[in-house]
């Protein structure tokens, strides 16, 4: 009768304890760093978390970075915080990278290529930046290394 008790005591406790051990949730992952977005006329394209189209510059190789100064007026870097878990969104292949400017801010780059805003895009995945030199980024597809 006692034996029955205390089982009876220790599974009301386990009960209201929630079942034993804690669980520990696994932590969500970051927001990707870019997203893609669907274009008017060049198909789809990397863009930044507002949706606004990313770029990159012929003349930046290697991860090397050229725009400065006066280009930076109207060619914003896609910047982060130094140790940003960077993210593509699923089903995206690609390497995101980081590179240190010579200004010191910490620029996103995907396949090596630094990743600038056109500020004279006017809403999302405007594509206006494009010129001779500057270029949308079209994201492959993971698996199939197929534009998506």
């Amino acid at each position: 009768m006692i034996k029955r008790r205390l089982s009876a005591f220790l599974l009301t406790v386990v009960a209201a304890s929630g079942s034993g051990p804690a669980a520990t949730a696994a932590p969500a992952p970051p927001p990707p760093t870019v997203m893609v977005a669907d274009t008017d006329t060049m198909g789809r394209v990397l863009t930044d978390p507002d949706g606004h189209t990313l770029y990159r510059y012929d003349a930046e190789t290697n991860a090397t970075v050229a725009c400065l100064g006066y280009c930076t007026i109207t060619r914003k870097p896609l910047l982060v915080p130094p140790g940003t878990e960077l993210r593509l969104p699923d089903g995206i292949a690609g390497t995101l990278g980081e590179v240190t400017r010579p200004d010191g801010g910490h620029q996103v780059t995907y396949d090596g290529s630094p990743l600038y805003r056109f500020t004279g895009d006017r809403g999302t995945a405007d594509t206006s930046g494009v010129d001779l030199e500057w270029h949308v980024i079209s994201p492959r597809t993971a698996g199939t290394g197929q534009l998506p």
